[in-house]
């Protein structure tokens, strides 16, 4: 680049900042609710302050950054493609200075320090929970919250900055490339039955799996791909998907009535399989696990106790990896 362009870029930005003083949190709040709602009407509504308060706001920042923001498609408000971009900037910026003002909260009452997880399921429901008790023990001025999210909105919250970072499957779908991905371990999966069942042996060959009923979770869920492309490796492309539940208790509970059998997550298993009414089924011919990632912002700063935290979980999972090595499921099951 020319430094005669180069000094004419130069100023063409100064310009811009200097109409962007004009902007406060105040208007991009407005806008970001505008964007929301959809409605100018409602957003007044929802902001306690006049419609055409709300109306002047938006103008003064479309004036402020040079660009139509919203335009009217019926009766409602949609974003022009300008709009969209200045909404996502202006979430961020809302949620960032949400933050700040918590932390100063903190800080003036004596530094308690904040952390946002976001998890998949298994890993936020059978996982997190006892490592966040553990950092708790030893850190209770640390405030923890996890938030169970599917994989792809888990993703998204710590990309937008919402979560400070995950531990969570990833789906294939959802742009990673800003993130650093960190392998945690390799969640398995067994096929388990009611302990008294006649569905099933305590070994499954693949003629019986083609034709087995199953317990499975809804199409579209990571761990009904995994199972069904699993099951796809070796010739069998029908799963026999006879009730299908998002979480794996009620999974468990369809199995233990003898509904089918299921491919469930080991986390997700009772310590005591036969009290549970629980049998283990041998797959030789088949073996599944599921990937569980700790997911961050590239260009995330932690802090002091946020670094801690994360060496814990990772040092929590490596135990889980090595416990596995030396003990595996299989060897403790009633079918060993």
């Amino acid at each position: 680049m020319s430094k005669s362009l180069l000094q004419n870029v130069e100023l063409q930005l100064s310009n811009s900042f200097l109409r962007s003083r004009n902007l406060t949190l105040h208007k991009l709040n407005v806008f970001c609710k505008v964007a929301q709602l959809n409605s100018v009407t409602r957003a007044a509504e929802q902001l306690n302050i006049a419609q055409p308060a709300v109306t002047a706001h938006l103008r003064g920042l479309e004036e402020s950054v040079g660009a139509q923001l919203v335009q009217k498609v019926g009766r409602n408000i949609e974003l022009t493609q300008a709009g969209k971009r200045i909404y996502t900037w202006a979430s961020e910026i809302l949620h960032r200075s949400s933050e700040m003002f918590l932390d100063l909260v903190d800080i003036n009452n004596g530094g308690l320090e904040r952390t946002k997880i976001a998890a998949s399921m298994v890993a936020g429901t059978y996982k997190l929970p006892d490592i966040i008790l553990e950092n708790h023990r030893s850190n209770p001025s640390h405030k923890v919250s996890v938030s169970v999210l599917t994989p792809y909105l888990a993703t998204e919250a710590v990309l937008n900055g919402e979560c400070d970072f995950g531990v969570t499957l990833i789906n294939p779908n959802k742009d990673t490339s800003k993130l650093e991905i960190e392998l945690l371990w390799r969640e398995p999966l067994y096929l388990v039955a009611a302990i008294e069942s006649d569905l099933v042996q305590d070994v499954a060959g693949l003629q019986e799996l083609s034709s087995l009923p199953l317990v499975t979770p809804p199409r579209g869920q990571i761990a009904r791909e995994l199972i069904d492309e699993a099951l796809r490796t070796v010739g069998l492309f029908r799963t026999n998907s006879v009730m299908a539940f998002g979480h794996p208790e009620p999974i468990l509970k369809a199995i233990r009535a003898d509904v089918g059998v299921g491919f469930v997550f080991e986390s997700a298993l009772p310590l005591d399989m036969n009290q549970y009414g629980l049998r283990f089924v041998k797959t030789p011919e088949i073996s599944l696990s599921m990937p569980l990632y700790l997911v961050y912002n590239s260009q995330a700063v932690f802090t002091e106790a946020q670094i801690q935290l994360m060496e814990r979980i990772r040092a929590a999972f490596a135990r889980n990896s090595s416990a596995a090595l030396q003990n595996p499921v299989e060897a403790t099951s009633p079918s060993s």
